[in-house]
């Protein structure tokens, strides 16, 4: 996370987030939140990596789930 600016009280506050990449299991995401006036203004940007389950892993702990 990177603070751009201070973001201001009670104010609703605009926060969006987005796949940029998927490689596997590795899903890579960017998001931002600005206030909802001035939302070409980041307040916050951040950048994170998520690891998805392993398929035969997750079948194991949900007996349930469909195959994708």
């Amino acid at each position: 996370m990177r603070y751009q600016r201070p973001a201001p009280l009670e104010t609703p506050l605009r926060i969006l987030a987005r796949v940029t990449g998927t490689a596997d299991r590795k899903i890579s995401v960017s998001g931002s939140i600005t206030s909802r006036a001035a939302h070409e203004t980041n307040l916050v940007t951040a950048d994170g990596a998520f690891l998805g389950p392993d398929p035969h892993r997750a079948r194991a702990l949900f007996p349930g789930m469909q195959p994708s």
